[in-house]
């Protein structure tokens, strides 16, 4: 998830996240909700079959809240797969490897942040190729 200026992020004290989703409309979209130096929160919704790029932050931490639909996601090898539902709070450790894919049949909704906030060419390093990652 690239780094979001607080220029582009809403940074409101408040949001109703649904109605953030509803004036967005059907996936796929991003919307930047908070940007500062210290974290990111970006609401995301992909359609069933949408699947990330393997991927790791060197230096942050990634959390994920699923709001709505399943999530497949891959941290590090396939013995710690997890398909979860709407409720489901997860975090890749910084450093570690992870992957999501949305199984459908519906869209996903999540709710994710990442922890700091770098612009830095290297804060996101993909895996295009890992084997035993892609999901």
């Amino acid at each position: 998830m690239p780094y979001v200026s607080p220029e582009e992020a809403l940074n409101l004290p408040a949001l109703d996240l649904e109605a953030v989703a509803w004036e967005m409309g059907p996936p796929p979209w991003r919307k930047a909700l908070i940007g500062t130096a210290a974290t990111r929160w970006v609401l995301l919704h992909w359609p069933a079959g949408f699947r990330t790029v393997p991927h790791l932050h060197p230096r942050a931490e990634e959390t994920f809240f699923v709001l709505r639909g399943r999530a497949h996601f891959r941290f590090g090898g396939e013995d710690q797969d997890r398909v979860v539902g709407p409720g489901t709070l997860l975090v890749a450790p910084r450093g570690q490897l992870h992957a999501i894919g949305v199984p459908g049949p519906e869209p996903l909704l999540l709710l994710a942040s990442v922890a700091p906030n770098e612009d830095a060419p290297d804060e996101t390093i993909e895996y295009p190729a890992a084997p035993g990652v892609a999901l």
